[in-house]
């Protein structure tokens, strides 16, 4: 029977990606007063896989000989075959830890999220590669998330189509400035049945009684109601664009978190053990300056400094709003760079 000690920080996928490469019987969490709410979330996403949790709490992190003495101790208790993830908790933690494990010649590993690969350190120096499956349910949950709902993780054929022709005769951009001035119009209620479009000729829609219709050099796409049209659009862009690179995203993710928070991410995938976080924002009415800094929170909400941040405009941010977004670690995207996009 396996059994893992796991040292407790708020970097939750230090520990919880062994865990689930090695799938042990046994997990014991090491943690102190801090970081006892991200005890709580491992220990509910352990046992949702049936994995037994024993917990040590309200621990000293800078107090080196007593640390040591509660893992010895621990140690004493376990069967043969114990490993010890020294990746988190604090560096005086995570020494005293190793010491007690290497007095009693017991195995010791490193997980490196960065090079995504177990780094073996005790006994005997090796690597091994990380293989493991780890959803965005469960990565959500060591953070103390859990998903409310989601769209469907199916593209409308008629969406997918509609893709194929903008990129097929590249008029993906002329298609935005297009719905830029439906929208306006239709906000305005200044709307008549018929929408066309003067600067292309080649888009045109019509209200009819059960939604809309949209005209795209001659070809027809039906809607029951606004919201494609109204800026829902560039997710499920994106939404096609990722299908295409073989990612499958999420989208249209509401997420509540321990303390009753809800938060809504517009596409949200897995990708090198990594969680991508994008917000998608059509016309010309909206925030940039506002947008990064929400999505700037949900990142370090949901997934901590191991998340990747996006932003995904129609048009490129301004050079201000642009040198924000970097110095707070989120990637702008836009119609004009999208195909160049690599994840």
């Amino acid at each position: 029977m396996l059994t893992i000690f796991c040292l407790v920080s708020r970097q939750a996928m230090a520990n919880v990606l062994p865990v689930f490469m090695y799938k042990p019987e046994r997990v014991v969490l090491f943690t102190t007063p801090e970081e006892a709410h991200c005890a709580d979330n491992l220990e509910r996403l352990f046992k949702s896989y049936k994995i037994t949790v024993h917990r040590k709490d309200n621990l000293d992190a800078y107090d080196y000989i007593k640390f040591k003495e509660t893992v010895k101790q621990e140690l004493d208790k376990q069967p043969d075959d114990v490993w010890l993830n020294v990746t988190g908790g604090t560096k005086l933690m995570a020494l005293a830890a190793y010491e007690a494990f290497a007095e009693k010649d017991k195995n010791i590993f490193y997980c490196n999220t960065e090079r995504n690969q177990i780094i073996h350190l005790y006994p005997k120096l090796e690597t091994e590669k990380l293989t493991l499956n780890l959803s965005v349910e469960d990565y959500l949950n060591a953070y103390g998330y859990r998903i409310l709902h989601s769209k469907s993780d199916e593209l409308n054929p008629d969406y997918e189509r509609l893709f194929k022709l903008l990129v097929q005769f590249n008029i993906t951009y002329k298609f935005s400035e297009f719905l830029d001035k439906f929208r306006k119009e239709y906000t305005d209620k200044k709307q008549s049945k018929t929408f066309n479009d003067k600067k292309y000729s080649i888009f045109q829609i019509q209200k009819t009684p059960n939604g809309f219709v949209l005209f795209v050099n001659k070809e027809k796409f039906k809607f029951n109601d606004d919201k494609f049209l109204m800026g829902d659009w560039l997710e499920y862009l994106m939404f096609y664009f990722l299908k295409s690179k073989s990612i499958s995203p999420m989208i249209g993710v509401k997420i509540i978190s321990s303390g009753d928070v809800e938060n809504e991410i517009d596409l949200v995938f897995i990708k090198d053990y990594q969680l991508y976080l994008i917000s998608c924002k059509s016309g010309r009415a909206t925030d940039p300056n506002k947008d990064i800094y929400e999505i700037e929170t949900l990142r370090n909400i949901a997934g901590g400094t191991f998340g990747k941040a996006f932003l995904f405009t129609t048009q490129p941010l301004t050079k201000r709003i642009e040198q924000r977004a970097k110095e707070l670690h989120i990637q702008s995207i836009n119609l004009s760079n999208l195909n160049a996009l690599t994840f």
